[in-house]
């Protein structure tokens, strides 16, 4: 009993940066050192609706405009929103990571099912960590820079089954505060096995 206590303390702990490594209740995201911000929350049109995924971000208390991670992992939504990272089998099919650019940016990659999407995430003009992308409309034009707030996976489907994913579809604000919606382009690569929901 003494072991099992001691890996949930040790899994729920903060690594050394202060943010938050395995599953953790929504109202322990934030911690003594680093500000929690959820970034984008993502469902998707097939598996359990109350798994959804969040990509969350952290600030360090003392740094205004510098942002220390950002993490791609599942949100129950029917257990007030606690995050689990995703299992190994997934993270082997989902490929997730970020490089640093000039000032607060972060360059994003999301790859899975042959589809790469990039985006950004940067801070907002109140000093938010947000997701920006370039965005393609229904009539074919893009919203540039556009800042998502909500995301979506569409299922790629043969007769009705779910076997992949086709789609990230999002929602936005453009440079000229009209309410937006469309998908982020992708490009195709090789990924191996497609996605397929936990």
């Amino acid at each position: 009993m003494h072991i099992l206590v001691s890996l949930v303390l040790m899994f729920a702990r903060p690594a050394a940066d202060g943010v938050p490594r395995g599953p953790t209740e929504a109202q322990a995201l934030s911690t003594t050192t680093q500000r929690h911000h959820e970034v984008l929350r993502i469902d998707r049109d097939f598996g359990m609706d109350h798994w959804e995924i969040a990509l969350d971000g952290w600030m360090p208390r003392e740094a205004k405009e510098h942002i220390t991670d950002v993490r791609l992992w599942w949100v129950n939504t029917k257990d007030a929103d606690r995050r689990k990272p995703f299992s190994a089998s997934l993270r082997r099919v989902i490929d997730f990571g970020y490089q640093r650019e000039g000032g607060s940016a972060l360059a994003v990659r999301m790859a899975g099912d042959d589809k790469e999407y990039r985006f950004k995430v940067e801070l907002d003009a109140s000093g938010t960590p947000a997701v920006f992308a370039d965005v393609k409309l229904a009539d074919g034009t893009t919203a540039e820079h556009c800042r998502c707030d909500h995301g979506r996976l569409i299922a790629r489907r043969i007769l009705g089954i779910p076997v992949g994913i086709a789609a990230l579809s999002v929602r936005c604000i453009d440079r000229d505060a009209h309410a937006r919606e469309g998908t982020v382009p992708f490009r195709e690569v090789e990924t191996g096995r497609a996605y397929e929901a936990e």
